[in-house]
């Protein structure tokens, strides 16, 4: 059996819809499955606004150690520590960006999205270096509130918690949407992405440099890493909401061996809503799956 064919089987036996490219760095070569499908993104997108920041801190429009005080209006919704801080803390960019990649903190994202000039500024940037196929409408407060039930929107976590539990969450919001009225990529525009980071196509190779660093900080590594032998470093970025589990980066195989891998998943999030055991063995089986698919893009390109 190919590698598509072993790939095509774990998604069958999950019951999961995907999309995937990996493209081995040094030579070109590509697994593709659904490549050129749109998927939501989810916190994948915080890839492409790394790109935007660091392209905007080399024109000199701002600097890694230019600090931001933290106010209440900035604070998002979902993942992240900065909510629970108090204001008047003064991170810097740098602080930001690590926040937004290893934890994904959807407080520090919004900061540098505003600070960059708003959503249109990274799609426009996206598009100029060639990733048509990247679309960036909204930042997280605002994705997450196409979702929310509206008395939701502007309330405490624990309130917010309790409303979603009572009224659930809107299943045709547009953060589902698999058009540019949403934040979506097919997994070959994201694998581009992360190609020409590695490349040094796109910035300076101390800011590359910087960003592959930020990238292999990730703490969460339960999905493309999830099952790479002991050592095999991989800089990446997850992204998660409701029935999308993602995950994009680079494996580093070898001195001379490198892929860039983005693979976008969608689930049946609807049939285990609000049931806990359930769920959670939903999102154990699924995590398993990218991992499965991971190890088995691993083992291809490490035989070549």
């Amino acid at each position: 059996m190919s590698v598509h064919d072993d790939i095509q089987t774990i998604v069958n036996d999950s019951d999961i819809e995907i999309g995937l490219v990996a493209i081995q760095i040094e030579t070109g070569e590509t697994i593709a499955i659904n490549g050129d499908v749109p998927f939501p993104m989810a916190s994948v997108f915080k890839i492409p606004i790394l790109v935007t920041a660091f392209s905007q801190i080399e024109q000199g429009i701002s600097s890694l150690d230019d600090r931001i005080t933290l106010e209440n209006a900035y604070k998002s919704p979902g993942s992240g520590i900065l909510p629970f801080f108090e204001m008047g803390l003064t991170p810097t960019w740098r602080d930001l960006l690590t926040l937004m990649i290893i934890i994904s903190d959807n407080t520090a994202t919004d900061i540098i999205v505003e600070q960059l000039g708003g959503p249109e500024v990274v799609e426009s940037y996206l598009h100029q270096i060639g990733l048509n196929d990247i679309y960036f409408k909204m930042n997280c407060k605002d994705l997450l509130g196409t979702v929310f039930p509206e008395e939701a929107k502007n309330v405490s976590s624990e309130e917010r918690e309790a409303l979603i539990i009572e009224k659930g969450i809107n299943h045709d919001a547009v953060a589902f949407s698999l058009n540019s009225d949403n934040n979506v990529s097919t997994a070959r525009a994201m694998s581009q992405l992360v190609t020409m980071i590695f490349k040094d196509e796109i910035v300076s190779q101390d800011s590359r440099n910087t960003m592959l660093n930020i990238l292999l900080q990730q703490q969460f590594n339960d999905r493309l890493p999830r099952f790479l032998p002991p050592g095999i470093k991989c800089a990446h970025k997850t992204g998660t909401i409701w029935g999308i589990r993602n995950d994009s980066g680079i494996y580093y195989i070898s001195d001379d061996n490198h892929v860039a891998i983005t693979l976008f998943t969608h689930w049946d999030y609807e049939a285990v809503w609000l049931q806990a055991e359930a769920e959670l063995a939903r999102i154990f089986e699924i995590e398993t799956a990218m991992g499965q698919i991971g190890r088995l893009v691993f083992d291809h390109f490490n035989r070549v």
